[in-house]
């Protein structure tokens, strides 16, 4: 945590407040300070923590506060999948079914998410951007992913996300901004094409008439 806090202190002159956010599913103890010494010189950092842990997760989403789904977010991409058949699966059964339940997770996240900020594009692009990379699916399911998406299957919503250039380079919404940009460029092309054509046609008449 300090050396991000220095470089932060280093290139701001506004106050900072750091919070590690600890992800894991476990009741484990972790540091909140950083200290050094050597030679007289010494130097103690503390900072505050959140644990994901143990966190209600049907109140985290009916919490108004954005930040109530980047902690489901965390309990959701932390969390082991365990059934009574899972003791006669292979590791691969296994992986592919917490991928599954990931699939499932991160889907309702990103409604959840739109449902409450689709209004507020400074939320809606920093918590999409977080869940986009924090719960990263395998190809195949990555493209269900994707088609699923209620962005995909409304234009006007669509294009309100081309203004959050903060995701661009997340791999779903990074994916849907290029597509977007594509059909843009494409239509215009036709578009000028058309264009160029009915002013060849109209050429052409007038040379006729011209003759005639």
């Amino acid at each position: 945590m300090f050396p991000y806090f220095y470089r932060l202190y280093e290139n701001h002159t506004e106050p900072i407040y750091a919070i590690a956010l600890l992800t894991d599913a476990s009741e484990a103890n972790y540091e909140d300070q950083f200290h050094d010494a050597f030679y007289g010189t010494e130097i103690t950092y503390r900072y505050n923590t959140y644990h994901f842990y143990g966190k209600d997760e049907e109140a985290l989403k009916q919490s108004p506060n954005p930040f109530a789904l980047v902690v489901l977010a965390g309990i959701y991409a932390s969390k082991k999948t365990t059934g009574k058949d899972d003791k006669r699966m292979s590791e691969e059964q296994k992986k592919q079914k917490r991928e599954e339940t990931k699939f499932d997770h991160k889907k309702i996240l990103v409604d959840l998410v739109y449902e409450k900020y689709r209004h507020r594009p400074k939320y809606l692009s920093a918590l999409l951007y977080f869940i986009d990379y924090i719960m990263k699916l395998p190809d195949e399911l990555q493209e269900q992913f994707y088609e699923s998406l209620p962005i995909i299957q409304n234009e006007k919503e669509g294009k309100n996300i081309m203004g959050m250039e903060k995701l661009r380079d997340t791999p779903t919404f990074g994916r849907l901004i290029r597509e977007i940009e594509e059909a843009a460029t494409k239509q215009g092309l036709e578009q000028g094409m058309e264009r160029g054509m009915e002013k060849a046609e109209r050429n052409v008449a007038k040379k006729l008439l011209d003759r005639g």
